[in-house]
């Protein structure tokens, strides 16, 4: 028999009860990762609270566990030939354990940061070995509906972390966002342990790129402190962000270089040999950034500029992940019939309708029509998130997977740090252009201004209160306004990526999206 009618045997396969097991033990590894990216970005306030810093310094939080993850992503597949896929993803289970229980424990910022950037580095190798062992132990049939329900957990995730933190924080205390690691960690290691062991890879000794690393390590923690800290320190104007651009440039560009000699390279560079792997990446950088800048932005906006508090923020965002919750069989359906290209072209029409639906918002928009674009915004992601995973892994031989979804995932990171300051710093500096332009107009000459005025000194306001409404309305419609540029931008991008799609059909179409081993 030869290794690949082998491979296809259903014995090789996990069936039944362990095969239920695993893929809920996988989904929960990768939700808990995805989770932990988000969940503390609503308890900042709390946390520097209780340790006695300024908020500011408390988004150290988010940026070390941005910074550990960075750092590890890209050396999974590296890790996985050293000690095997299996024994990795316990291991980093279990150590993702113990560092979210010394930062439930932790009593300092520096410890907090500290066990936060632990907690990173050993997630790193959780969400693209998920993958790769959930593609390994499905027989090919029924890959697509994994993977449809593994992705589903990637959109879920950032949709439920801010929600969930400010809950738990809220009713609790901030601890318990990583106390809550504990349990579900646990659980999901035993039953990996006990149900992949026929699933191990072999292990061979691949000698430590020590360059390599250290390019990479100092080249993504200078980028992901630019992009979290770079409208704080005002970016280009600032010596220290300068300095780490340069560094970030510099170190990058040398360590593509320096893997692409390499002969056991952190990184395989040959990746990009393979069109579809190529494709999924580009389309990744753009969608990705600039769906992650949107999931950031709206609830910003409505709890910033529309008075909402955190909960209805929450729920007026929450619609973005019904549609891949309780849809995903359509989209993996529509993989199977037409194929990767097409499901992604029908998530682009869905992310740019409601883009151009949100650009045209008023502030007297209401709850309903906000949860409504984001309805719409989730029907992309019923085509999107699977589409472009299985794209990634078209053309990609077994022996690769881990290196191609290590760096896969280490770009939709990237990414999701990318949108999220781009798309920060582009509202807020709209709203300083729309504010200026609209102030302009505001004189005690304008007549719309004088009968304001008179309308709120006939209910006895003094000048002063007076001045002040009349800013806070200019406020709130700049933000206004700077939120319907930016999602008409989008909405372009969007519709450009959707055109362009076409130029990606030479690459061969396969009946199953997924790759059969």
């Amino acid at each position: 028999m030869t290794a690949e009618r082998a491979l296809e045997a259903p014995s090789n396969y996990l069936e039944g009860l362990s095969r239920i097991l695993s893929i809920l033990a996988l989904s929960l590894t990768t939700f808990l990762i995805v989770l932990d990216l988000s969940i503390a970005n609503v308890s900042i306030p709390y946390i520097s609270g209780d340790l006695g810093v300024a908020v500011d310094q408390g988004t150290y939080v988010i940026t070390s566990f941005s910074v550990g993850n960075a750092i590890a992503l890209p050396m999974t597949g590296w890790l996985t030939e050293r000690i095997g896929a299996v024994k990795l993803i316990v291991y980093s289970i279990i150590g993702f354990v113990v560092f979210s229980t010394f930062c439930g424990l932790s009593v300092t910022l520096p410890m907090l940061v500290m066990c936060r950037f632990f907690q990173g580095l050993l997630a790193g190798p959780l969400v693209p070995l998920s993958q790769s062992l959930l593609l390994s132990s499905n027989p090919p049939n029924q890959k697509s509906t994994v993977l449809g329900i593994w992705s589903t957990v990637i959109v879920v995730g950032p949709v439920i972390g801010p929600i969930l933190g400010g809950w738990i924080t809220f009713n609790y205390s901030w601890p318990w966002i990583f106390f809550i690691n504990i349990p579900t960690g646990i659980l999901s290691a035993l039953i990996l342990s006990l149900t992949m062991q026929r699933f191990e890879t072999p292990v061979k000794f691949a000698p430590m790129d020590k360059v390599g690393f250290f390019l990479l390590a100092c080249s993504a923690s200078s980028f992901q402190f630019v992009l979290d800290k770079g409208e704080q320190f005002d970016w280009l104007r600032s010596n220290l962000i300068v300095t780490l651009c340069i560094v970030f440039s510099v170190g990058y560009l040398y360590f593509f270089l320096w893997e692409y000699f390499k002969s056991n390279p952190l990184v395989d560079l040959s990746l990009f040999k393979f069109k579809t792997y190529t494709l999924a990446i580009i389309y990744l950088i753009f969608m990705y950034s600039s769906y992650f800048g949107a999931i950031v932005i709206v609830p910003l906006w409505l709890q910033e500029s529309m008075d909402y508090n955190s909960v209805w923020a929450g729920f007026a965002v929450a619609p973005l992940g019904i549609p891949p919750l309780f849809f995903s069989k359509i989209g993996t359906w529509a993989m199977q019939k037409w194929g990767n290209l097409v499901s992604l072209g029908i998530a682009l029409f869905f992310f740019s309708l409601s883009s151009f639906y949100t650009a045209y918002f008023a502030t007297n928009v209401d709850v309903w029509h906000v949860m409504f674009s984001r309805l719409v915004m989730g029907f992309g992601l019923v085509f999107f998130i699977s589409a472009i995973i299985s794209l990634s892994v078209e053309q990609i031989p077994l022996e690769k997977l881990p290196s191609a979804t290590g760096f896969f995932h280490f770009v939709r990171t990237i990414c999701s740090g990318v949108g999220t300051s781009l798309f920060q710093t582009f509202w807020i500096r709209r709203q300083s252009f729309h504010h200026e332009r609209l102030g302009e107009w505001i004189t005690p000459y304008s007549a719309s201004y004088e009968g304001f005025k008179n309308q709120l000194g006939a209910l006895g306001l003094s000048d002063t209160a007076v001045h002040e409404a009349t800013n806070e309305l200019v406020n709130q419609q700049s933000a206004m306004m700077s939120i319907n540029d930016i999602f008409f931008f989008m909405g372009w991008v969007f519709l450009i990526l959707l055109l362009a799609l076409p130029l990606g059909r030479a690459s061969k179409k396969t009946g199953d999206p997924i790759p059969k081993f």
